[in-house]
């Protein structure tokens, strides 16, 4: 098996969560409006590819054949991951940058970063 680098990152969505209780529904929609937007312009400029977040509920599978099931990791940990975006770039810098753009750091989330490989299986 072949791993090779693609010039796709994803960018993991950790942090605060817009429905944790803290704002109100207005601050809510504000804060949803600003990163829709952000996703439409770089969706517009043919960078980002995909955008989706994550529900709370998840399970975690560890143990020969996945036999060992927790509830995983607790949807109010700082690393809990809430989404995730993927974007078109040629160089993680490049990644970086974009991802430096994103009006989710006025709101507490953190990115983390990934370039994306194939498996290619010949």
């Amino acid at each position: 098996m072949k791993k090779t680098l693609t010039n796709q990152y994803m960018f993991l969505v950790r942090g605060a969560a817009c429905d944790s209780g803290d704002l109100s529904p207005e601050q809510m929609q504000a804060q949803m409006r600003e990163v829709y937007a952000w996703i439409g312009d770089l969706t517009k400029k043919g960078v980002m590819t995909a955008a989706q977040p994550l529900t709370r509920e998840g399970k975690m599978l560890s143990g020969k054949n996945g036999s060992v099931i927790s509830d995983g990791i607790a949807a109010e940990s700082k690393e809990a991951v809430g989404g995730f975006f993927i974007v078109n770039a040629p160089t993680m810098d490049e990644a970086v940058s974009i991802a430096r753009t994103s009006p989710a750091f006025n709101h507490g989330v953190r990115l983390e970063v990934r370039q994306l490989a194939s498996l290619d299986c010949d």
